[in-house]
């Protein structure tokens, strides 16, 4: 099986959080809102570099304040349709500069409250991270991305 390492980030500007969206029904996590961040190349960069560079890839933003929360992994499909194991590095950082706009592997770009999580599809690793948060909690589990087994 393949393996990916992912430097995401939960962007928050006040009381929203940045999340973003893939063209329709690609793996990974299709038709879901995921964290913004993207592959760490541990030979060319830290993890925080590949973070701050995968935003400004994908959200055209810049982002300041990092704190690391936790990991998540799981098991998904890649673009490709090759089972790969994702390992999900989650930090907490804050909007720093820049209008959102979506470029690389992003689609659509959306802040959202707190609030909304629970109406949206969410992917597992997102899910395992807002429930650490306390941001949902495990009676919403209904409304969220629930993947392939």
């Amino acid at each position: 099986m393949k393996y990916h390492i992912v430097a995401s980030a939960i962007i928050q500007k006040g009381d929203k959080i940045l999340l973003g969206r893939k063209k329709p029904n690609i793996f990974p996590y299709p038709n879901c809102w995921v964290t913004v961040g993207g592959g760490v190349d541990l030979d060319k960069e830290t993890v925080e570099e590949a973070l701050r560079r995968e935003v400004r890839e994908e959200a055209n933003i810049e982002i300041t304040g990092l704190k690391k929360l936790e990991f998540a992994e799981d098991n998904e499909p890649n673009k490709h349709g090759e089972m790969t194991h994702y390992l999900f590095l989650t930090y907490l950082a804050k909007y720093k500069s820049g209008i959102i706009k979506p470029g690389d592997d992003v689609n659509e770009l959306r802040w959202f409250t707190k609030k909304e999580l629970k109406s949206i599809k969410i992917s597992r690793p997102s899910v395992i991270i807002f429930k650490s948060l306390s941001w949902i909690k495990d009676s919403l589990s209904k409304t969220v991305f629930t993947g392939l087994s």
